[in-house]
């Protein structure tokens, strides 16, 4: 029996005749590589903080207050800069280098003709797992690949966009604020490519949070590139209040579709399934 999730998700038309013509493209947020045993946005973050106590030149006086507000990227900035590049690269290739395997989420992304996926995921489930079910790799880059950007647009096969970096690279990991700023403010080239993917494609974000710092922070890039005006897109989110539900449509024009995150995210697996079997992939 079909989930109250998957049921929901098929009423909305425009999204699943977006998947059905492949106009749809994925946003994969840490949720589902949570699922797969890997740390969090905020754990990874704690992780390096905790790290970076045990050194005998950090300059930690104060740092307990950020910890208790749970001012993440000012936490961030501090780990980055008392770890120093190489002990904060080791840290993050520790974590997310090492071997998980992918979740029925993942297989069942991998199984639908979605024109593309962004993540803001470090790690490689997702290349792993279309590479798995469709056997051959994909075509996967990171904000510094400005050809890779450019041919994605006009090339008509699925790629993967690594938005914040990825583990096989550590210099391309977006995880302070400077860095954030970096990417949106200062690239130019990203901004162009989510322009067009924004205005050109139904977005559907999953294995977010409502409350996810890292979700906020999407919200904020959208809100910079576009100034309050986007197509609708669509969220499946756990356990979303009403407030937030109509905040994020006046907002940012997203459609929240709420679910039950119990039960290993049963619910959001099928109704990926749902879409899955609208638009199965073809090799």
């Amino acid at each position: 029996m079909a989930t109250k999730l998957a049921e929901a998700i098929k009423q909305f038309s425009s999204l699943t005749k977006a998947v059905e013509v492949g106009k749809c493209v994925i946003f994969v947020g840490s949720g589902l590589s949570v699922g797969a045993g890997y740390k969090s946005w905020e754990g990874l973050i704690q992780s390096l903080v905790d790290e970076a106590k045990k050194l005998p030149q950090a300059r930690t006086k104060g740092i307990e207050e950020f910890e208790k507000e749970k001012d993440f990227f000012t936490l961030a900035d501090f780990a980055r800069m008392a770890l120093g590049p190489n002990q904060y690269a080791a840290i993050l290739r520790a974590e997310y280098g090492r071997k998980s395997n992918p979740t029925a989420a993942h297989i069942a992304i991998a199984k639908t003709t979605y024109r593309g996926v962004i993540t803001t995921n470090f790690d490689r489930l997702l290349e792993t797992v279309f590479t798995q079910v469709r056997g051959w790799a994909p075509n996967d880059f990171t904000p510094e690949a400005v050809e890779a950007l450019a041919a994605a647009l006009y090339n008509p096969e699925p790629f993967i966009f690594k938005l914040h970096g990825s583990i096989t690279t550590a210099q391309s990991i977006v995880l302070t604020s400077r860095d954030y700023d970096r990417l949106i403010l200062l690239n130019p080239h990203v901004r162009a490519f989510l322009q067009a993917i924004f205005l050109n494609y139904t977005l559907l974000f999953v294995g977010y949070s409502i409350r996810d710092p890292d979700f906020q922070l999407v919200l904020r890039e959208l809100t910079l590139i576009f100034e309050g005006y986007t197509p609708t897109h669509y969220a499946l989110v756990p356990n979303v209040p009403d407030f937030s539900v109509e905040h994020l449509l006046k907002r940012m024009n997203i459609q929240t579709v709420p679910y039950d995150p119990h039960d290993g995210y049963v619910e959001l697996t099928e109704a990926l399934e749902a879409l899955r079997d609208l638009a199965p992939y073809q090799p």
